[in-house]
């Protein structure tokens, strides 16, 4: 037998939808200023891990804290990066030099950092031409500190050993570089942070007292 549905004028179905099936425009926007308004810490790693290059005991040079701007891929500049970053242009949005400056103008001052750095690349100069605007907008002198020879991606690494091994053997100071005391170090992404660590333990064995990391996103939990 068969049951004629009665309007209950409770449920969604009979009542219509409890939530707007779209958020307003001031709902957005909120959200907007919320996720580009936030930051995330990049945490210094303190231990080798134990590999062909490495012993596994403490490290004996350690980045500073570092900021990192966005998550990777997220709404807002998270979203940009990872535009920018496979984009033909192969360039960084003024956008993002816009806010990375206004986020290390007080950064910079505040631990005396006097120079900008970068993390290398043979693939492209994407994270230098960042890092060179980056620097004449927040006022202070870029240099080439650090050099690359051929690796393997580090998201291609099948393990953190493997990706500190890789970094160790990866990276080196350029011979007869004058190092700054404290210098900023700019990646555009940061994952395992074995690239950040090595090229800031490097850069601290040559002579610097401290390095700030500073990278675009993080994409540790997301796919690069």
């Amino acid at each position: 037998m068969l049951h004629k549905a009665i309007d209950c004028g409770h449920c969604a179905n009979c009542a219509g939808p409890v939530l707007p099936e779209k958020a307003s425009f001031e709902a957005e926007e909120k959200a907007s200023v919320y996720l580009n308004g936030r930051t995330l810490t990049i945490l210094p790693r303190k231990q080798w891990i134990p590999s062909d290059v490495t012993d596994g005991k403490r490290i004996k040079y350690v980045n500073q804290e570092g900021i990192c701007l966005s998550r990777y891929g997220d709404p807002g500049y998270g979203e940009l990066v990872k535009r920018d970053k496979y984009s033909r242009e192969k360039r960084f949005c003024d956008e993002l030099v816009g806010r990375s400056a206004q986020l290390l103008r007080p950064y910079l001052s505040e631990n005396r950092i006097t120079h900008i750095t970068c993390v290398p690349s043979l693939r492209s100069d994407i994270v230098k031409d960042f890092a060179k605007r980056l620097a004449a907008s927040c006022s202070i002198p870029f240099v080439e500190l650090l050099e690359k020879t051929p690796a393997n991606q580090q998201k291609e690494m099948e393990n953190s050993a493997h990706q500190c091994a890789n970094a160790v053997c990866s990276f080196s100071v350029i011979d007869g570089a004058n190092i700054p005391e404290r210098v900023l170090l700019v990646d555009d992404v940061v994952d395992s942070r074995w690239t950040l660590t090595v090229c800031g333990f490097k850069l601290m064995e040559k002579g610097c007292k401290e390095v700030y990391p500073f990278a675009l996103a993080d994409s540790s939990q997301k796919e690069a």
